[in-house]
């Protein structure tokens, strides 16, 4: 009996390709394979292509090809040479260790090339702004590969961060959509398939004439589609089809702007359809949607549940006209946020209502299915009784040739955030809906607003580079990332469909934001983001790990509240803000207790450093540290266990990465309380800093690498996990392992000396760089200790199992810029800088359109990892990837403020002579230009002037000035 897994099958057609069509296969080029029988036996081979496609997949589902290929002697291998220069197919069959060549029917090889010739355009392509547009009729990469984010805009009013409205958009305008929180407006779909997010409804519309279908709005395969394409913007998505029988289609999705008096969320569609025939069109537009359920939890308890408590019903207005669809749940804690559904119609220059409605899903699909509902031809207006909150909202319409109507839909949420909505607030808000867009006009309007802000958000920096795709993407799609995910955290994108909160790890994001916020005068709305994590620290200083509107699991991970710090750190040194160190929050747990900015980093500091620390010194790893798959101490103390301890605590194990975390934590502090002129605690973290720094090197730094973790509880059997003969090794040539974040982070915590930074390094290029980039850590092996851990939660080379964790690579990215323009020796500099920006090119996402079947991932977005054994891109697409993507190229260009001074200290690449970007402050405007030959330059041993306005300045420090100028800064090496 044998028994085959995937993992151990990647290569195996290709293997078995090569062995029996050696002399016929060009190894330059890609070709497409596959099994044709389930002994694995015998394959199906064709090409020649630039990079790997699913060629055989594609030709197959062609119904004469499909039959040639079913054909096909399952006893013998079979390949199809393509010369795309002769326009001609040669195929080759193997059997009995002979190759034969043999005559393809010409018919077959004129249809294979047709249907295979513009294959290097399947993927897409991105435009000069970095939009994706994509041919829906071609196969997409992965179920990431297509998708778009968009975002809200709640600036000004009460609590952004956690009632900002989000959506996920798939390419056929299919995912779900988010009001405050977790709380779904189009319902998401839990379950396997990462490609789908949404209910398969949502955001779709149906074309009827003459009694018959002759659109969906999902469907480009139906005969009527002669063309679909697909636009993924910053902040929208455009679809556009042509029919055959001369329709002109076209969506733009995107979410309101919040305007006071209307609805806390709305996204919208406008379809507009253009006749283009010469015919007079008589057409029903009819258009779906599924509303999120309240008790999403009952999905998988009490599905009855979740239905027998809902009813359907409308908003009517004084006339009876149609204005929402509102469903009603009957319990009241069910009645504070109301979900609805409208539908606008613009005809003549006149605006309608929806004439029909259906809200029973089974009545509209029949004995059909979404693609081909029976109900179709006609809604039954009946309200039904029962959940769930399907619906669609039909409309008749009259086309003149050459004339346009539109539609748009509405889908919303209506909240007070916590208190039961009246009857009068939804009609009020539904009203002044219908009420602001009664002209269409006013829609394209709200649009550009949306527009526009994002555009003054990215103008904080653009880059002008030899590089066309690195400028498209770092002045377009990177900026757009870090702002969604603000909003958002890693809760909510296409794969992303659960209920996750907001955690301390997320204000990372804020790391990257703020410049871009600040610079356009948003200030204070920093201030209001950071105020969310202030309120989450307890009194003792250990922090709610989750929260939306409450937090939860207190104490329980033991990073958490180390990287607050850091953005307060970076606010208060770009904004020279001291006075926010004195401004007052509250305390969770303390009935209204209220303290300072400062008290509150004080008690982050003194629980991490006087409390919840082991045996050396180090804080403790407790449930986790920033890894989640490091659960080493399954009888883990929460932070209230803690609370009337006093360091050190036997027996847990302690966290190296935590200690650099607390040691940066330390250093800023110390740097604020200079600040404020605290001197007694200045002197105090003084000494803290040191002891931690003798605590590091003599127990942290274990002869060629600085361990990940301590351990209290083996005695001296096993004292530690990461460096040599830390006994974990999963591989037998690597004595040791070896984790990447105890570099960057030794680094970045200034604790790392030049000498264990080279030795570092050499083993990083060792033992952690593959070819598509930095392994988290080296092979491991954590079963004897815990198997909750990576190891034994995921596959070698997958997520924290030695995966490529992107977001932990542009840590270290960071950390070797940052240490390249340090180091003495100007070798180990150069090592650094080529490894860093060999990284960063790994993680651009524009390059997997050079690969898109093979990399996965999205052309916009940075996923979470990278497979270290295939290379393939895996989301989710939301991480701190993009986060510490932005911070460092800010340091590769040199971005470094001390208020209203810029420190410019650039480690541009070998080969770069120029780089060119601008950066905004409030009203003014900052040209940088940077000159160098190819080789090292560095700011600290080379020579270099630096030019301001035509004024030579004396060092690389850079006065900003809020004067609504537009100024110039050259530096130039010699």
């Amino acid at each position: 009996m044998a028994k085959v897994h995937a993992r151990n099958m990647i290569d195996a057609a290709k293997l078995l390709a090569y062995d029996y069509f050696k002399d016929q296969l060009d190894s330059e080029k890609a070709y497409d394979y596959q099994f044709i029988n389930l002994q694995f036996t015998n394959v199906i081979v064709i090409g020649s292509f630039t990079y790997k496609i699913p060629a055989i997949s594609e030709i197959s589902k062609n119904e004469i090809i499909g039959e040639f290929l079913n054909s096909l002697s399952k006893e013998e291998s079979h390949f199809f040479q393509i010369n795309w220069n002769e326009e001609t197919i040669h195929y080759y069959v193997y059997s009995d260790g002979n190759v034969a060549k043999r005559a393809l029917d010409k018919e077959i090889q004129i249809l294979i090339l047709k249907l295979l010739s513009d294959y290097e355009t399947w993927a897409g392509y991105l435009d000069e702004n970095g939009d994706h547009i994509m041919d829906l009729k071609k196969p997409s990469p992965g179920p990431h590969f297509s998708t778009n984010m968009l975002l809200g805009n709640r600036i000004g009013y009460p609590n952004p961060l956690q009632t900002t409205p989000k959506s996920v958009i798939d390419r056929f305008g299919g995912g779900s959509f988010r009001a405050h929180a977790a709380t779904q407006v189009l319902a998401t779909r839990w379950d396997m398939l990462q490609e789908e997010n949404g209910f398969p409804a949502n955001r779709q519309f149906y074309l009827v004439e003459d009694g018959k279908q002759i659109f969906y709005s999902a469907n480009v395969t139906d005969q009527n589609i002669k063309s679909a394409k697909c636009r993924h913007s910053q902040n929208y998505t455009e679809i556009e089809y042509y029919t055959e029988c001369g329709l002109k289609i076209t969506r733009r999705i995107f979410i309101l702007p919040q305007y006071e008096g209307l609805p806390v969320a709305t996204e919208v569609q406008r379809i507009t359809i253009k006749n283009q025939s010469d015919q007079v069109r008589k057409l029903r537009l009819v258009m779906t949607g599924m509303l999120g359920s309240p008790v999403p939890q009952a999905f998988m308890e009490d599905v009855v549940y979740s239905t027998i408590i809902m009813e359907a019903g409308v908003i009517q207005n004084e006339n009876g006209d149609f204005l929402a669809y509102v469903p009603h749940y009957y319990p009241e804690p069910c009645q504070k946020d109301i979900r609805f559904m409208s539908g606008m119609f613009y005809e003549k220059g006149n605006k309608y209502c929806p004439e029909e409605i259906g809200t029973h899903y089974g009545e509209f699909i029949g004995n059909g299915n979404l693609h081909y509902p029976q109900g179709l031809k006609k809604l039954s207006n009946k309200l039904n009784t029962k959940g769930p909150g399907f619906i669609a909202l039909g409309k008749e319409f009259e086309i003149n040739s050459g004339e346009e109507v539109i539609a748009d839909q509405y889908t919303g949420l209506i909240s007070q955030f916590g208190d039961k909505v009246s009857y009068d607030i939804i009609y009020n808000q539904i009203q002044a809906l219908h009420n602001k867009f009664s002209d269409k006009d006013v829609l394209e309007t709200a649009f550009q607003e949306q527009m526009d802000w994002y555009r003054r958000y990215k103008s904080y920096l653009r880059i002008d580079s030899d590089n066309k795709l690195l400028n498209e993407y770092v002045n377009n799609n990177l900026p757009f990332q870090v702002l969604y995910q603000t909003f958002v955290s890693r809760s909510f994108d296409l794969t992303q469909k659960g209920y996750r909160e907001i955690g301390f790890r997320e204000i990372q994001d804020i790391y990257a934001s703020m410049y871009y916020f600040i610079a356009m005068g948003k200030e204070q709305l920093v201030k209001e983001l950071l105020a969310e994590w202030i309120e989450k620290v307890l009194e003792a200083g250990y922090c709610y790990h989750n929260f939306f509107w409450v937090g939860k699991e207190a104490g329980k991970w033991s990073d958490d509240g180390l990287w607050l710090i850091q953005a307060v750190y970076r606010y208060v040194q770009f904004t020279k803000d001291i006075k926010f160190l004195d401004e007052l929050h509250l305390i969770p747990e303390t009935g209204g207790k209220k303290r300072s900015v400062y008290d509150t980093l004080k008690a982050i500091i003194h629980y991490s450093s006087k409390i919840s620390i082991g045996q050396h010194g180090l804080p403790l790893i407790d449930y986790a540290d920033w890894n989640d798959c490091l659960k080493v101490d399954s009888d883990y103390l929460l932070g209230k266990d803690k609370e009337n301890l006093t360091g050190p605590i036997d027996h847990y194990s302690e966290s190296v990465m935590n200690a650099f975390l607390l040691k940066i934590a330390m250093l800023y502090m110390k740097e604020l309380a200079s600040q404020v002129n605290d001197q007694e605690y200045e002197s105090e973290l003084e000494k803290s800093i040191n002891d931690l720094s003798n605590s590091l090197q003599l127990h942290g730094w274990k002869e060629d690498f600085y361990a990940r973790v301590l351990f209290n509880r083996y005695g001296n059997e096993i004292t530690y996990l990461g460096a040599k003969n830390d006994g974990f090794s999963n591989d037998e040539n690597i004595d040791g392992t070896y984790f990447i974040n105890s570099f960057s982070w030794s680094i970045i915590s200034e604790e790392a000396t030049e000498s264990q930074i080279e030795i570092m390094v050499d083993r990083i290029e060792r033992y952690l760089k593959k070819p598509f980039g930095f392994a988290l850590m080296s092979p491991t092996d954590l079963s004897k200790i815990s198997k909750v851990t990576a190891t034994g939660e995921y596959f070698p080379g997958d997520r924290e199992n030695g995966g490529i964790f992107k977001h932990a690579s542009m840590m270290a990215a960071f950390a070797m810029i940052k240490a390249a323009k340090e180091v003495t020796n100007p070798e180990l500099a150069e090592r650094l800088r080529n490894m860093a920006y060999w990284m960063v090119d790994k993680v651009f996402p524009y390059h997997t359109l050079n690969d898109p079947y093979a990399l996965c991932g999205n052309p916009r977005w940075c996923t979470q990892y990278i497979n270290s054994n295939t290379g393939e891109h895996i989301g989710p697409t939301l991480s701190g990837t993009s986060t510490w993507l932005t911070l460092t190229l800010f340091e590769m260009l040199g971005i470094e403020y001390r208020g209203n001074k810029l420190l410019l200290n650039p480690m541009l690449a070998e080969e770069v002579e120029v780089m060119k970007f601008s950066i905004k402050y409030l009203d003014s405007h900052y040209s940088f230009s940077i000159h160098k030959p190819k080789g090292l330059y560095r700011v600290k041993d080379c020579k270099y002037t630096l030019i301001m306005d035509q004024q030579v300045l004396e060092n690389n420090t850079v006065d900003l000035i809020n004067d609504g100028k537009q100024h110039t800064i050259e530096m130039k090496f010699e």
